[in-house]
């Protein structure tokens, strides 16, 4: 399903430059909404479907479903790393939410991912004694944890660079 989409602007208070917003569900610099790519990305990593299996499914390019899977497996364990601290620092519970470790690198990285997303769960809607009321999927808990760039090819873990939109003003 295609949908157009206004992203709206705004302003930085520290460094003045003006910035795109794109709605969580949304990745910078790609047309494809995030759900779309994560499920590639699972797909060949859970069930070992191939790129061209995937494209075929989701009815995009081989080549654009090749880039995803390969960025994915590229930044695998800077993903790792990145949401393995992201984790151990969310709670004291975290051994709770510690995934099974894995065979490759990629699927530790989706596991810790995984992780990531239940640890948001329970901060941001578990009620003591309950299970938790929030569901979060892990595509939306990698943008929550690093911002709209994660799915943007293979510089995604690096720091955002601002550049400014619009003059300063006087």
């Amino acid at each position: 399903m295609n949908r157009r989409v206004l992203p709206r602007r705004a302003r930085c208070h520290q460094c003045q430059s003006t910035h795109i917003l794109l709605p969580v569900a949304l990745t910078a610099r790609r047309a494809d909404a995030a759900a779309v790519i994560a499920h590639a990305v699972e797909s060949s990593i859970v069930s070992g479907a191939g790129h061209r299996k995937i494209a075929a499914q989701l009815g995009r390019p081989q080549t654009t479903v090749r880039g995803w899977i390969r960025d994915f497996r590229a930044n695998a364990p800077a993903i790792l790393t990145e949401f393995t601290a992201r984790v151990h620092r969310a709670t004291a519970e975290s051994l709770g939410f510690w995934p099974t470790p894995a065979p490759t690198a990629a699927a530790n990285a989706l596991g810790m991912l995984m992780a990531h997303a239940r640890v948001l769960a329970h901060h941001h809607g578990a009620i003591p004694g309950q299970a938790p009321v929030a569901n979060v999927t892990w595509p939306v808990a990698a943008l929550a944890g690093h911002g709209p760039w994660f799915f943007s090819g293979r510089q995604r873990l690096e720091a955002v660079q601002h550049q400014p939109a619009l003059p300063q003003e006087a």
